[in-house]
């Protein structure tokens, strides 16, 4: 596949695939704080994702760029049918790249790195992420930057075990639709923001201190100057915040074992 694209026809495209965004500001319909350390932040827009993957079709990369909304690196990809959609990209994607969008197996029966097929079709200890958890439901398992999961088992009734990184498996259907490889811009993590500005143009707002309060905005504001800290910390709705802890665990892994098999 030889194609050749304008900036104005890139541009174009990427224009269509963009939605507006309403900011919330952590604020109910009454305009009261709902959700604290939230607001403010930089003009966004939404951009379009396809999560379904099903145009049965080769694609070729001609665009590579970042979004706010994900850590991972997004593609402008145009098929051969003439379709265009913006997919996560798998590691060591680069431009000009051909890969294969669809339910079905290509013609080559290639599993090129970022091909995204049915799980059932991949080979077995491949990494695959941009996960569904039901068929036609679109992708919603790793989706982050570096995250993928690994196929360890296919079973009849197209049934596949997935071993997450967290080391548990997961049962879904063989039909869903994955990405072959990890995802992209592994190195996410180290991202340094440099400085305070930045992060307040992602829509953070600061985190105060309760000490610095007053007594009717925390437990633990008031009082001339500094003081001796309370009997035990507590949250601004007075829960323990130290010492006890705040979850049941038993409770927990009993309902990540019922979470464990999705039947489909």
């Amino acid at each position: 596949m030889n194609m050749s694209f304008s900036n104005n026809f890139i541009f174009s495209i990427k224009k269509q695939l963009k939605l507006g965004f309403l900011l919330s500001s952590g604020r109910n319909f009454s305009g009261k704080i709902c959700v604290h350390h939230k607001g403010g932040g930089l003009k966004r827009c939404n951009i379009l994702i396809d999560h379904y993957k099903r145009i049965n079709s080769y694609g070729f990369v001609i665009k590579i760029f970042k979004s706010f909304f994900f850590s991972s690196l997004l593609g402008l990809i145009v098929f051969e049918n003439g379709l265009s959609s913006i997919i996560l990209l798998s590691e060591n994607i680069k431009l000009r790249d051909i890969i294969f969008v669809g339910s079905i197996l290509p013609s080559d029966r290639n599993m090129g790195n970022g091909y995204c097929l049915p799980i059932f079709h991949m080979n077995l200890f491949s990494q695959i992420s941009n996960i569904e958890l039901y068929p036609y439901k679109g992708s919603i398992l790793s989706r982050a930057a570096g995250t993928g999961m690994i196929i360890t088992n296919k079973l009849k009734e197209n049934k596949v075990s997935l071993k997450l990184k967290s080391g548990w498996n997961l049962l879904i259907s063989g039909l869903c639709i994955a990405s072959s490889g990890i995802i992209s811009n592994s190195l996410h993590k180290f991202y340094n923001f440099k400085k305070a500005g930045v992060i307040r143009s992602l829509g953070s707002r600061p985190v105060v201190r309760g000490v610095a309060m007053n007594p009717c905005d925390h437990p633990h504001g008031g009082g001339e100057g500094k003081k001796s800290p309370p009997a035990a910390a507590r949250s601004p709705w007075g829960w323990l915040t130290k010492g006890t802890a705040s979850n049941n665990k038993k409770y927990h892994i009993m309902k990540r074992k019922k979470l464990k098999i999705f039947r489909n």
